[in-house]
């Protein structure tokens, strides 16, 4: 999750378009087009973990993660570089982003979280995998009490524990992945927060400039160490360059610049209270495309997980928001 510049502006015409939602939650001012939009953003990346699980399947994880990366990356340079010969938008103030910056959310944000999660992906199912890693918010506002002094309300406490429930509900002996996997998962969840941390503490920047290096400098150590480490090539079928085309251009690329649009238009509180979709979009995916069953585990646990989300989501106010995610 990252924040977005000039995310906390008030909405009295400073920026055309900019809607803010009363008190956070949905921004009932959404155009009917923005609002289906953003629930096709939502459900790309809950299916995407099942293109995930597809790809995997057929050849090895890391290098395969670190393709997507790179490719995804590459397609943004044009688009990033013209947004940075472009004036900002009117009441905004970006600086320049230094290299050590942009290496540590890539360490952080892509080879860390993408190694550890298709690693934990092959070991779970999809839909385990999409609840258990978007369990970010969760994790972030853990870790901002300690590193950023901001205090845990009573919804954050609330949602934590929650989303702590739901998750050894998903995970204890509940036959939908192994430990091995269960642990990755959540190591990548919470390298996640670790990078909305730093993110936060950048202050405002050019996140599409960010996002576009941080895919291409964390997408580079994947590639390279998948092709020493795991001495396989892929074994492509049909299906499995059709799931890498869609992880690589729908749910990276196209996905970035829809949301990205969308949250120029639109406040952070806003757009942040439509993301417990993704792990739902992800459960539903794993059990119509994979015929993975839904138990009482999985709707339980999910239920549990998207409710502490929520709760911690509404508790973090106007900053976060989360621009990839699965």
């Amino acid at each position: 999750m990252e924040r977005v510049p000039g995310s906390d502006r008030a909405a009295n015409g400073s920026s055309p378009g900019w809607r803010r939602a009363p008190g956070g939650g949905y921004d009932h001012g959404m155009h009917p087009r923005d609002v289906a939009t953003t629930v096709l953003v939502t459900a790309v990346w809950g299916v995407a973990f099942v293109g995930i699980k597809e790809v995997i399947a057929h050849g090895p994880p890391l290098t395969l993660a670190g393709a997507r990366f790179v490719l995804g990356g590459a397609l943004l340079v044009p688009l990033a570089r013209r947004r940075a010969l472009a004036p900002p938008p009117p009441g905004r103030r970006l600086r320049p982003l230094s290299g050590r910056e942009v290496l540590l959310v890539a360490l952080l944000q892509t080879t860390a979280l993408y190694g550890l999660g298709f690693l934990g992906v092959q070991r779970t199912t999809a839909g385990a995998s999409a609840l258990l890693l978007n369990t970010n918010p969760v994790m972030v506002a853990l870790l901002a009490w300690p590193m950023l002094g901001e205090p845990l309300g009573g919804m954050s406490v609330a949602g934590i524990v929650l989303a702590l429930a739901g998750v050894a509900t998903v995970s204890v002996r509940s036959g939908l992945g192994s430990p091995l996997g269960i642990g990755l998962l959540i190591g990548g969840a919470l390298a996640w927060a670790s990078a909305s941390i730093v993110i936060k503490r950048m202050g405002s920047v050019d996140l599409l400039r960010l996002s576009c290096g941080q895919m291409l400098v964390g997408g580079v150590p994947l590639l390279v160490g998948g092709i020493l480490s795991e001495h396989r090539l892929p074994h492509p079928t049909t299906a499995s360059v059709g799931w890498f085309a869609f992880l690589v251009i729908p749910a990276t690329a196209v996905n970035f610049v829809l949301w990205f649009g969308l949250l120029e238009r639109y406040s952070a509180t806003a757009m942040t209270s439509w993301l417990f979709l993704i792990p739902v979009f992800g459960v539903l995916a794993g059990a119509t495309i994979l015929h993975e069953p839904i138990g009482w585990r999985v709707a339980t646990g999910g239920l549990l997980v998207v409710a502490g989300v929520l709760l911690t989501q509404r508790q973090a106010g106007h900053e976060e928001v989360v621009l990839s995610a699965g």
